[in-house]
């Protein structure tokens, strides 16, 4: 029941599940080492992350980031570029929900609709987003949907050591458990 609440809350489908950890950083770590990449593949994230969805990343493969514009913000044409100028190499971008130095907040489903134009999985880090939007990861046939989301519960007074990562239920399977 507990992983139903978790998935309402984020607006999760029927084909996603939700896997409980720590934290937030926990649940990128854990991704990061479900992900597959392979040859030239990239992970695109950008510079306004959080050492957590940065860190992982890097052992997986090249990372290359977007910078900010001078609000803070980040330019929707530049991370379509980025991606037009590595069509299909680019397998994951993953972008905060929200900037934990800024209090930004990012176009996630704009993002989400670019990254998936040229063939690209999006991870959003939900634990600034949480605590404050409403978190709607959409469904799968909707160009703007999120493939993947963290977030940490203690953002939201929760106690801590509690986190989810939620994300397509097919994509988890065929990773064999990160725990024994």
């Amino acid at each position: 029941q507990s992983r139903k609440i978790v998935a309402d809350f984020v607006g999760a489908g029927e084909d996603d599940c939700v896997i409980f950890c720590v934290n937030t950083s926990e649940a990128i770590n854990r991704l990061a080492n479900c992900l597959s990449i392979k040859g030239d593949e990239i992970i695109l994230t950008t510079v306004m992350e959080h050492h957590s969805n940065d860190l992982p990343w890097r052992p997986k493969g090249k990372v290359i980031h977007v910078g900010v514009e001078g609000d803070g913000s980040l330019s929707l044409e530049k991370i379509a570029a980025l991606l037009e100028r590595n069509q299909g190499r680019i397998k994951l971008v993953a972008v905060s929900g929200a900037s934990n130095v800024s209090g930004f907040v990012n176009p996630i489903h704009e993002i989400a609709e670019v990254a998936h134009r040229f063939g690209a999985r999006i991870f959003i880090d939900c634990a600034q987003l949480a605590p404050h939007r409403e978190i709607k990861m959409g469904k799968r046939d909707d160009p703007g949907h999120l493939d993947f989301i963290a977030l940490s519960a203690h953002k939201m007074y929760a106690p801590f050591g509690s986190g989810a990562l939620v994300g397509l239920k097919e994509f988890f399977a065929q990773n064999p458990p990160d725990y024994r």
